[in-house]
């Protein structure tokens, strides 16, 4: 088929040139345009297929080319902050609502801005747990998830149906400082990290937002017997002096006992088809994980049973799963899951152009 061309606002952040370096690996993508108002005019680092340079697009300008559909861009991303995708998708919006479905490019958004979108415009792009959502929909909006909000979830989602409703998740995240983006701050001062763990958004970070709001939308569509009130989690993030990875540690309450081979056995099946979720024995280790494509869940725990006082035969298990997840904020964070986003949303392959390792295989005896 033809080159299927992309256009990235907002180049400059770690995960533009990340977007970059996937595209110009791809087999079918091409880059149409690269905006960015810090870079334009300069060439585009790390990408051989064209010679190209940064242009600094205004909103109306976007909407002047999204005019042609898919003709000129196929896909439109949106790599850029919080709070400033509206005036891009309305350009993009008005310029195509009168050609066919078909003929609407693609936009995904890696910002929070649509994550919540209350209408069935913006579909959420965690395609392991949401793909339904993602297929068969030309000229979808996808709303690419959060990088502690992604891995969050796909540690809780397998555990959904043996949750305790009456009990809330809690989830101890820590990041590199890539995370923290390049506009300068003391969460991405690598002096001021040096030695150093720096905890923010004690309560209500976006993502803990994020991550309630999109499991308690799994639940009532997959596991209604559960589906009370809305699900909420507990979430301490951190940055850490190294640059680029996530670490989380979840604590699960459940309302049924559970060993840790039960836990393995459970999210083995739950993701045996996924190639971008590899399940593990031990705990997984941030290093091993960074540059790599996928997440790794495991270092299933279960607390040991607890004597109630009455004896041996009154032995209780505290029913609660541990268990950590690594992934990289700007690959499976970010970029590669867009990538995934595109490929399902134009009908290619999923894992087009995503350099995949075959998953190590585990087993606990």
């Amino acid at each position: 088929g033809r080159p299927l061309r992309v256009g990235l606002i907002g180049a400059r952040g770690f995960t533009g040139r990340e977007l970059i370096r996937l595209v110009d690996g791809h087999p079918r993508f091409e880059l149409a345009y690269v905006s960015s108002r810090e870079l334009a005019g300069k060439p585009v680092p790390g990408y051989a297929k064209s010679q190209l340079s940064h242009v600094n697009l205004s909103a109306q300008e976007v909407g002047s080319l999204a005019r042609a559909g898919r003709q000129d861009v196929d896909v439109w991303v949106l790599a850029l902050p919080n709070g400033v995708a509206a005036p891009f998708v309305a350009a993009i919006d008005s310029a195509v609502v009168s050609l066919p479905t078909d003929q609407q490019p693609v936009v995904v958004d890696l910002s929070a801005d649509y994550r919540f979108d209350a209408t069935d415009r913006w579909a959420y792009g965690l395609p392991e747990l949401r793909r339904s959502e993602l297929l068969g929909r030309p000229g979808s909006r996808i709303a690419n998830p959060g990088c502690y909000a992604t891995g969050a979830q796909l540690g809780i989602a397998p555990l959904l149906p043996y949750l305790d409703a009456g009990r809330l998740p809690s989830v101890f995240g820590v990041s590199g400082y890539s995370g923290a983006g390049t506009k300068p701050s003391p969460k991405n001062d690598p002096a001021f990290l040096a030695d150093n763990l720096i905890p923010y958004a004690a309560v209500n970070h976006i993502h803990e937002r994020e991550i309630g709001h999109s499991l308690t939308r799994i639940t009532r569509a997959e596991h209604p017997f559960n589906a009370g009130n809305p699900l909420r989690v507990q979430f301490s993030p951190h940055v850490a002096p190294f640059f680029q990875g996530i670490g989380l540690t979840l604590h699960v309450p459940l309302h049924t006992s559970m060993t840790a081979k039960d836990m393995f056995d459970v999210f083995s099946e739950f993701y045996q088809r996924e190639r971008l979720v590899h399940v593990t024995q031990e705990a997984p280790l941030v290093k091993d994980n960074a540059g790599k494509h996928y997440a790794v869940v495991g270092g299933f725990a279960v607390p040991p049973t607890v004597d109630s006082g009455r004896g041996s035969s009154g032995a209780l298990a505290e029913r609660r799963a541990v268990l950590n997840v690594t992934l990289d904020n700007l690959l499976k964070g970010a970029a590669t899951q867009a990538v995934q986003n595109m490929n399902i949303a134009l009908g290619l392959d999923e894992f087009a152009g995503i350099p995949v390792q075959a998953a190590p295989t585990m087993s606990l005896d």
